[in-house]
């Protein structure tokens, strides 16, 4: 049975889509087969990073409303053999809770990983995604409004979920936080309770590749590339430390356990 990973952020402009897709692409790169699930109904931009734009003709709602198969609608990303793509609903609906759990646990046991592209902030597929979800992501960039936003997700997602909860840096400029122009890795550590999964460089390349619709993780040279490739290998498990260029801070043993107690006394959760 494969498992569900919500990808969330408290706020846009975080590159949690970028992250969806090229996480996805790393894990289907370690031989995983994986399916990307976006949930933004209206805005879709998951299709726009994979190059699937032209080929939506079915989505996420076409399913539930049993307009069409599952297997019809999902599509194959080029270039990643095991990397597949559901597209969201093409208009904003609300979705019948039954039909998408029921079809998210059918899919559970045909792909290795499902990653859902939640909606920034708060919403129903969000609640829904983390209900279903084994772990939420939550994605955030060194920017204090952007920090607290992903830290007010994560007091929303206690009330819904016994999910395990990781934590992804994005976008990090590593000068500016030594200049103090940015929060640095330990001050963002310290205010969102979640494990560190992963810290990506700001990357040029990124914005190249969007808009070519190709993967960043394709390229080898990329610093961004490399750090997906890190947070894939840490989600199957293995021991993964974090390049010294990376963190500008040395991570302390239990620091996590502490912070994820005091988030559970802060807000209630429990396992």
């Amino acid at each position: 049975m494969g498992k569900i990973y919500a990808i969330a952020s408290g706020k846009g402009g975080t590159g949690k889509t970028t992250v969806t897709a090229n996480l996805g692409a790393a894990l289907a790169m370690q031989g995983k087969r994986v399916l990307l699930i976006d949930g933004d109904a209206g805005l879709r931009n998951l299709d726009l990073l994979l190059g699937l734009e032209t080929q939506v003709s079915l989505d996420f709602f076409h399913v539930i409303q049993h307009i069409c198969t599952a297997e019809e609608a999902i599509l194959a990303v080029p270039y990643f053999p095991t990397l597949f793509f559901l597209a969201a609903a093409g208009k904003v609906a609300e979705l019948p809770v039954f039909e998408t759990t029921e079809l998210l646990r059918q899919l559970r046991d045909q792909y290795d990983f499902i990653l859902l592209d939640c909606p920034a902030g708060l919403g129903d597929f969000y609640r829904l995604a983390i209900s279903q979800a084994d772990a939420l992501i939550c994605v955030t960039i060194p920017d204090i409004a952007a920090v607290q936003n992903a830290r007010r997700t994560l007091l929303e997602a206690a009330r819904y979920s016994s999910a395990e909860i990781y934590l992804i840096i994005n976008r990090v400029q590593f000068q500016a936080m030594q200049r103090g122009d940015m929060l640095d890795i330990e001050s963002i550590c310290q205010i969102i309770p979640a494990m560190l999964l992963g810290i990506v460089p700001e990357d040029v390349g990124s914005t190249r590749a969007a808009n070519q619709g190709e993967l960043l993780v394709l390229s080898d040279q990329s610093i961004a590339s490399q750090s997906f490739r890190r947070i894939a290998r840490r989600l199957l498990g293995e021991k993964i430390g974090f390049p010294r260029q990376e963190t500008q801070i040395q991570i302390k043993r239990g620091f996590f356990a502490q912070l994820t107690d005091l988030f559970r006394k802060e807000t209630g959760f429990h396992d």
